[in-house]
């Protein structure tokens, strides 16, 4: 062997290995930091340790060691022997602030933590692992249990108004009139759009337990009048007409080709001529080389849904030409939930 080819060898760590191991042990420290929500007591002026115990109602041990894992991984910032949220935590984990994702954070801990323990099974089976019984699809299931869909649409909604910000200021919607967000869970990217384009209707699409609690986001973002909601399932029933954009978002990760080209099909159907389709996702690349991002997104699909899976650029761009779309456009982005969207006109 080539010595320069061996010392290279020599020199390869297992460093990199014990981070992608141990990764969960920093997402639990997170999800319990959040549930326990020790970033809603940290005020301006720092909180000490013991303070801290009380505050939680925890014993000092515990308190020690959590607070030295948030602030080793950015969360908290200390500064002699007290304690302060640091800039991100402030931003996105005190409750009550505009773009909160705690609520990502519980979903993804009370929802698929276990599941995930489980993915060697579903890669066996090729059967979801969130279900016990999956003669409900995802979305049903949910529905069903009111605490379920809560803790689902919360944590979507977190994760949707950050991708909304993102995906506003790549797409002009100065020239629509009304948008329909397809499968739009809790509202958030119509209230994104709507805030920032004044001239801008919208209406949210969904089933009708996610519509309870999107109404509850429309009407604390004082929308009411703009935003509308209209109860559906797209399998079922025709989409409705009336608007001049139409978004999927975070939503075709969810099915089949199959399945997905139906879905286009009626968002085809019902766009006036000249319409646009916004199609955002963490997308696969091409050679299915990455990235990190939309790969291990896919396998949660594989853990979550009966068929979904994500899918690359140009499987997407390969069935909008095959319903009719012209003018296809890529756009990328950086985003939690998406990592670019596909943009196309109906002729």
């Amino acid at each position: 062997m080539n010595s320069q080819i061996k010392n290279k060898i020599e020199d390869i760590s297992a460093n990199n290995l014990l981070n992608i191991a141990t990764g969960f042990w920093a997402s639990k420290a997170l999800a319990s930091a959040v549930e326990l929500e020790i970033f809603n007591i940290m005020p301006k002026q720092g909180i000490n340790i013991k303070e801290v115990t009380k505050e939680l109602e925890i014993q000092m041990r515990p308190a020690e060691m959590l607070l030295t894992a948030c602030t080793a991984l950015g969360l908290l910032t200390k500064k002699g022997e007290l304690y302060y949220n640091s800039p991100l935590s402030n931003k996105f984990l005190v409750k009550g602030e505009p773009y909160y994702f705690g609520g990502v954070i519980t979903m993804l801990d009370k929802r698929e933590y276990i599941p995930w323990s489980k993915l060697t099974e579903a890669i066996k089976t090729d059967q979801m692992q969130v279900l016990k019984d999956d003669s409900l699809g995802i979305f049903e299931s949910i529905s069903v249990n009111p605490e379920e869909q809560r803790i689902f649409t919360e944590g979507m909604h977190s994760w949707s108004i950050q991708t909304g910000k993102e995906l506003t200021k790549v797409f002009d919607f100065s020239q629509n009139t009304q948008l329909l967000d397809v499968g739009g869970c809790s509202g958030a990217y119509c209230i994104e759009a709507v805030q920032k384009y004044p001239d801008l209707h919208a209406v949210v699409f969904d089933l009708a337990p996610a519509l309870k609690i999107a109404k509850e986001k429309i009407e604390q973002a004082e929308l009411s009048h703009r935003i509308k909601t209209h109860t559906g399932d797209f399998f079922k029933e025709e989409l409705p007409k009336g608007s001049d954009v139409i978004l999927l978002s975070m939503l075709l990760q969810n099915w089949s080709p199959e399945e997905n080209h139906e879905i286009l099909q009626k968002c085809y159907n019902v766009l006036p001529e000249g319409g646009s389709i916004i199609i955002s996702e963490l997308m696969i690349d091409d050679d299915k080389t990455g990235p990190i991002s939309a790969a291990l997104m896919s396998l949660n699909m594989l853990i979550e849904t009966i068929k979904g899976r994500n899918y690359s650029w140009s499987e997407y761009e390969g069935w909008l030409k095959n319903i009719g779309f012209i003018d296809i456009q890529r756009i990328t982005f950086h985003s939690p939930g998406a990592n670019g969207i596909l943009v196309a006109r109906k002729p």
